[in-house]
């Protein structure tokens, strides 16, 4: 495997390359540095179509993983491969170029390098490290921790991407509920598009990375770095040291749950735009994309950190398995505490929340409401000083897991 080489964090430098390409579209100005955390470290995660023997190929997978080691608390930065950006002494293009355009065309540090660059040029983001996988990589890690756990909110239809016995490539269907995938499995849908938008195929990657963190502290992997480190040298790219990766494992197994945020530069922060060449691309509206990534490697906002003293019991009243643990997931994501409970019954028709406190005062009811759309007359008040939550969430028939609001 190659050593990685280091790269400066300095402001965006342009090496003389002179390669052929042109392009017509007007280069914008670099955006401003994003400020960022005392101590906070900006990991790149890349996930590449690249094989071998390929002199062309795409990154796809453009996460930016942000770490608080003093709270600790995580955000993760889904970035659409789709954008239209400036690579910096190359051309307007897609992300998902860069990385390429570094590897073929010799630039300093090679393709993280210049993704780094892009990122910081663009975005505003400074990087610090990088993490680089293809396919054979993403299963193999995967399949080592003998596949996870992944909550499937949406209904998911798409084309396996290996034939069958008579060369004919199946319909996969994965259905609302919580799925054990293996490497393969998990690849197809953190890859699929066909059914759902790019920006729902980012969201989908965003929870295998989580569900690889879950199983990761769930395994207890941390006595056992060492050798895993060897293990997994094999099939990732990284200029991070042994160091890096022992000081990034302990920050993640004192992390909590709802301490991990996702944010995503979405179809409301970019225009649609249809290049020169006639590609369908997306254009950043920095006064969308700047408050999106100056939130997402500051602080953690006050009003997240009270989610955290919030805990939300949810019950299951229907009899569709796991709707319970999707829900669950959805408070994580929005920083709440989530337990699962006992429901009296399954045939309740409609989703409730029962406020188990004795005061309004700081509660998450109007919240979780706006979150779960829980009609007026569904919320009810039962005070009971005994419970070990704040709110229960009963989930009922009228329940959408697809819901995003």
């Amino acid at each position: 495997m190659p050593t990685p080489t280091s790269f400066s964090l300095a402001q965006p430098a342009l090496i003389d390359v002179t390669p052929t390409l042109s392009d017509t579209t007007p280069i914008p100005t670099s955006v401003p540095v994003a400020e960022v955390v005392p101590g906070e470290i900006n990991v790149v995660v890349l996930g590449s179509d690249r094989r071998p023997d390929w002199n062309d190929w795409h990154t796809d997978v453009v996460q930016v993983v942000s770490i608080q080691p003093m709270v600790p608390a995580v955000t993760v930065l889904s970035i659409p491969r789709d954008l239209y950006v400036y690579i910096p002494g190359f051309r307007m293009s897609r992300v998902n170029f860069a990385d390429m355009y570094g590897e073929l065309y010799g630039y300093e540090g090679g393709g993280p390098a210049l993704v780094q660059q892009t990122l910081l040029y663009n975005l505003g983001i400074p990087i610090d490290h990088y993490v680089r996988t293809d396919f054979d990589g993403f299963i193999g890690i995967v399949d080592a921790l003998g596949g996870v756990d992944i909550p499937v909110h949406c209904r998911l239809q798409d084309h396996w991407p290996y034939p069958d016995e008579n060369g004919e490539y199946p319909i996969k269907v994965l259905e609302p509920g919580v799925h054990h995938m293996d490497g393969e499995t998990a690849l197809w849908y953190a890859r699929s598009r066909i059914t759902s938008s790019v920006f729902a195929r980012e969201r989908r990657q965003q929870q295998v990375l989580q569900a690889i963190w879950r199983k990761s502290r769930g395994l207890d992997l941390l006595p056992r770095l060492p050798q895993l480190w060897e293990q997994f040298r094999s099939m990732v790219v990284t200029d991070m040291e042994f160091g890096n990766v022992v000081k990034l494992a302990e920050v993640a197994f004192r992390l909590d749950e709802q301490n991990v945020r996702f944010r995503s530069i979405g179809y409301q922060h970019v225009v649609p735009w249809t290049t020169p060449n006639g590609g369908s691309v997306f254009l950043p509206n920095w006064e969308e994309v700047g408050p999106v990534v100056g939130e997402a490697l500051g602080p953690v906002p006050e009003n997240r950190l009270w989610r955290t003293l919030q805990t939300v019991e949810v019950w299951n009243g229907t009899g569709s398995a796991d709707w319970d643990q999707l829900a669950a997931d959805r408070l994580y994501r929005e920083g709440f505490v989530a337990v699962i409970g006992q429901p009296d019954r399954r045939d309740y028709p409609q989703t409730q929340l029962v406020d188990l406190t004795s005061t309004a005062k700081g509660s998450p009811v109007s919240y979780l409401r706006w979150m779960f759309n829980v009609s007026p007359e569904a919320i009810i008040s039962a005070p009971d000083p005994n419970a070990g939550a704040q709110v229960r969430l009963i989930i009922g028939a009228d329940y959408q897991t697809c819901r995003d609001p």
